[in-house]
């Protein structure tokens, strides 16, 4: 294991150049004055350069599946990075190991899954498959179905398309106009259903309103995560997806999953949907698929898609690129990373861990009249924090969700993230039951420690 040494001074210099010239994701810079900087990590640990150490519980940003420090991912890199560089992935030419991780990758997919296009992240995956949702229904002679509809809480991406799909309107102030074609379900007036509503108050209904408010013939595509990560953590109720899958089906819409974080294993499933029997059309992955050892992500299409893409006219070539698009290195690292994932039994790990990690935040914090709406699928976790067991909300002034996070950090050693007044958790996937139940004490220290009781 790597230790750390550092000056006091040497420390007080990297924050000062730091803050002097590096713009974080989501910058704020009065909450960046004393940030944690991380120097290594071993399985579900982190340690920072002053020598503390944290337990990762949200995989860093939901994507170490397989934990830090794996040596094996790190020579599959140099292995291919010794081959060859980088090479054009463009019509005409490929690589060894983008063809054959696009192989394995439909091998685990949805099985009407058929072609897949590599990107760097999931904004790109999700922005690229709006754009094949469009290009697939002009091919069809249906150029008029261009609009896309995302849902309320839902987050997509950082892009302007995938800015505007993501359903937080946090992320739209100050970068708008909007994307104009993309529109969110909300709550119908009048709508009278029989369905139960998902943890955040969302139903099925809400789509069919919303197509049939903007004219199935304009709308191309449906996205929607099986569990709302970013946003909260909030979980669907049961038969939600079934309803989802009738309904795109019904209006010839086509239905975009966002597995950029429930891919690969996270909810106990290879694939999210698959829990539900549900098949999308288009399926949006990235984090896991090289454990965030190096950047990759991928949109995938059904063999109908792939099929429209194989005949094209010759004035119809599929325009969408990345210079980086199959990188090797990046593909060669997934590969590698996949195998861990089969030799080590990390999706059977993950369903088994995900139980217990909710009956450990059960026991750990149910019984607290501050924690309301606690919801789990698989290894992935959210709780919402209230004033009172009626759920009344903390005024957004009070910033409980931080204040526990913090406490998390400085008291537990557990780095996680919050939304708002909800705590979420996302631990690797290679996570020990040890490990699991420290967190969730951790937890219900902190909760009780800021909240009083």
């Amino acid at each position: 294991m790597t230790m750390t040494s550092i000056s006091d001074e040497t420390y007080a210099d990297l924050i000062h150049e730091d803050l002097a010239h590096l713009i974080h994701p989501q910058y704020y810079a009065p909450d960046h004055q004393q940030p944690v900087i991380f120097d290594h990590g071993e399985g579900v640990w982190l340690t920072d350069l002053q020598g503390r150490r944290y337990i990762d519980a949200l995989s860093s940003l939901w994507n170490v599946a397989v934990g830090h420090g794996r040596a094996e991912l790190a020579d599959a890199a140099a292995e291919q990075m010794r081959k060859v560089a980088f090479t054009n992935n463009y019509t005409g030419f490929s690589n060894v190991p983008a063809i054959r991780l696009a192989g394995k990758v439909i091998d685990l997919a949805y099985d009407n899954m058929e072609g897949v296009f590599f990107t760097n992240s999931g904004s790109e995956s999700n922005e690229g498959a709006f754009k094949a949702a469009r290009f697939y229904w002009n091919l069809q002679g249906r150029p008029t179905k261009t609009k896309l509809i995302a849902r309320e809480r839902a987050y997509h991406g950082g892009t302007l398309a995938t800015m505007s799909m993501t359903g937080l309107p946090v992320f739209w102030k100050y970068f708008g106009p909007l994307v104009p074609e993309i529109v969110h379900t909300k709550q119908p007036d009048n709508l009278e259903c029989d369905c139960e509503p998902n943890t955040d108050g969302e139903c099925a209904h809400w789509l069919e309103a919303a197509i049939l408010r903007e004219g199935p013939d304009t709308v191309a595509a449906f996205i929607a995560e099986p569990v709302k990560g970013a946003g909260g953590v909030w979980t669907p109720a049961p038969g939600y997806f079934e309803q989802i899958r009738e309904i795109c089906s019904k209006y010839e819409v086509l239905f975009i999953a966002d597995e950029v974080i429930t891919g690969f294993g996270r909810t106990g499933h290879m694939f999210a949907l698959e829990r539900w029997g549900v098949q999308p059309d288009i399926l949006s992955i990235a984090k896991a698929i090289t454990s965030g050892y190096v950047p990759l992500g991928a949109f995938i299409v059904s063999k109908p898609i792939q099929e429209a893409l194989h005949n094209v006219p010759p004035d119809a070539r599929f325009m969408h690129a990345y210079t980086n698009s199959a990188h090797p290195t990046a593909s060669a690292v997934g590969l590698r990373n996949l195998q861990i994932f089969e030799d080590e039994h990390l999706v059977e790990n993950a369903a088994a861990m995900g139980e217990r990690f909710g009956d450990a935040l059960r026991d750990a914090i149910g019984s607290s009249a501050h924690v309301t709406n606690l919801r789990h699928l698989g290894l992935i976790a959210g709780f919402t924090l209230s004033q009172d067991a009626k759920g009344t909300p903390y005024a957004a002034s009070d910033g409980m969700g931080g204040k526990v996070a913090k406490h998390l950090r400085e008291q537990g050693e557990v780095i996680t993230r919050f939304v708002g007044d909800n705590l979420v958790f996302a631990p690797p996937l290679i996570i020990k039951p040890a490990e699991v139940d420290h967190i969730a004490e951790s937890v219900g220290r902190a909760v009780r420690d800021v909240t009083g009781a």
